[in-house]
């Protein structure tokens, strides 16, 4: 049984593999055909562990977030001092880019041309939202919130400055490295809505 077992996560892990690569390829529409061929499974396979596209997405997602330690990202969001909450929080969440940064951009992308594809783009970014929606309260709850902005304009402004194509431009179009484009991003979210003591 658990020869098995590991048979089939090996062959999982194969499927998510394939189509994770070829989301790195460029951002153009998913098929089980190429998936399969790369993978070296049959597309009854590929269905058998993912009933569908977005599924398969949402697994090549859901490795990623494996890949780049996404507990800690979790844990920043509890820590004591919601400045600092804020900070480790967009830290990790940039280091999940920097764990991949061209599948992040063409998963990005393939939601523009791919149906399947939003589903997964959009639960991505609710939890960036939810996570923005916490941090904002915990830092309007400490007095910590700039005064002039209420919770929800904190997030509005969180969401546009803390935004994969505002870190991607440092790197890509900008020649900034990774840590460097993860401090200017944290410094221009922290400046944006926090009160200076």
């Amino acid at each position: 049984m658990a020869a098995r077992a590991q048979a089939v996560a090996r062959t999982r892990q194969q499927i998510i593999d394939a189509a994770a690569h070829r989301v790195r390829v460029g951002p153009e529409p998913v098929t089980l055909r190429d998936i399969a061929a790369r993978a070296g499974v049959s597309r009854a396979t590929i269905y058998r562990h993912f009933g569908s596209i977005t599924d398969l997405l949402d697994g090549v997602a859901a490795d990623l977030l494996a890949r780049a330690d996404y507990g800690r990202l979790l844990a920043a969001l509890e820590l004591p001092d919601p400045v600092d909450a804020l900070r480790q929080v967009i830290m990790a969440g940039t280091g999940i880019w920097a764990a991949d940064p061209a599948l992040v951009r063409n998963l990005t992308g393939l939601a523009r041309l791919q149906p399947e594809a939003l589903p997964v783009i959009a639960q991505l970014e609710r939890g960036r939202l939810a996570a923005m929606e916490h941090l904002a309260g915990r830092l309007h709850r400490a007095g910590r919130l700039r005064r002039d902005l209420t919770p929800a304009r904190a997030v509005d402004l969180l969401l546009v400055s803390t935004a994969f194509a505002a870190w991607d431009e440092l790197v890509t179009g900008r020649g900034r490295s990774p840590a460097a484009a993860t401090a200017a991003v944290t410094d221009l979210a922290v400046r944006a809505v926090v009160t200076v003591p």
